[in-house]
């Protein structure tokens, strides 16, 4: 259920497992306002708060905190990850390109957001995601596009997708496309609002809500598998 920042500020001081000052900054850097910051793409994606979800790449849990009570964060980052079990949070430490098909469990939506473009093998990822949805599941999938400045451009990104591009490797790893959104969150939502549609032409962030289909439109006889990889 989302929380509120008295809510909030409350369960981090009291559970946080860092000393006074730095369970306040993790506070105030993460969670303080999250729901507010990112009420435009929850309400423009019709999100349920009692989902159960998979939140991969959860940090300190800022965006877990606010769903079902079942969900679960995955984060390899050890630290991130105990605090946010100190939290109350169900966080698991893995490598989810390695060790994703360990989760057993199946989810209303999965939250992957700043996530896809650091990954080594991203059509393998999105693939195994869809084994841990339930039957009409939901991604919520949101990264940087490519922009005439560069500005997608880091040392820890593998890959830069247009709209075009990762629309085509959504939809060909099994994903049918519901909603999408320009949405930059350090803007004001009023200015969202009013310049969403230029966003979608020509922004520089994307989001996108997806479904996942019955079937997956790859023929995978016509196609040479690494040995990694389990159609």
């Amino acid at each position: 259920m989302k929380k509120n920042n008295e809510e909030l500020k409350k369960i981090i001081l009291e559970k946080g497992p860092a000393d006074a000052s730095e369970n306040e900054r993790i506070y105030k850097k993460f969670f303080k306002d999250w729901p507010a910051k990112n009420s435009y793409i929850y309400k423009r994606f019709n999100l349920d708060f009692n989902a159960k979800i998979l939140d991969i790449g959860c940090t300190y849990g800022h965006n877990l905190i606010h769903f079902a009570q079942d969900s679960v964060g995955l984060e390899k980052n050890t630290k991130a990850a105990t605090y946010a079990r100190a939290l109350g949070l169900k966080v698991i430490d893995i490598n989810v390109e390695d060790d994703l098909e360990s989760i057993s469990e199946q989810f209303d939506l999965i939250w992957c957001t700043d996530f896809l473009v650091h990954l080594i093998s991203p059509y393998k990822f999105l693939y195994d995601c869809r084994k841990l949805l339930k039957s009409n599941g939901c991604l919520v999938i949101q990264i940087p596009l490519m922009s005439l400045l560069n500005k997608h451009r880091a040392h820890c990104h593998f890959y830069a997708f247009n709209k075009k591009s990762l629309i085509y490797l959504l939809e060909m790893s099994g994903y049918r496309i519901v909603k999408s959104s320009g949405l930059i969150r350090r803007l004001p939502k009023w200015f969202n609002y009013l310049l969403e549609p230029i966003f979608q032409l020509g922004g520089t962030n994307i989001w996108l809500l997806l479904e996942k289909e019955d079937q997956i439109p790859i023929n995978f006889s016509k196609v040479y598998l690494p040995k990694w990889f389990r159609a």
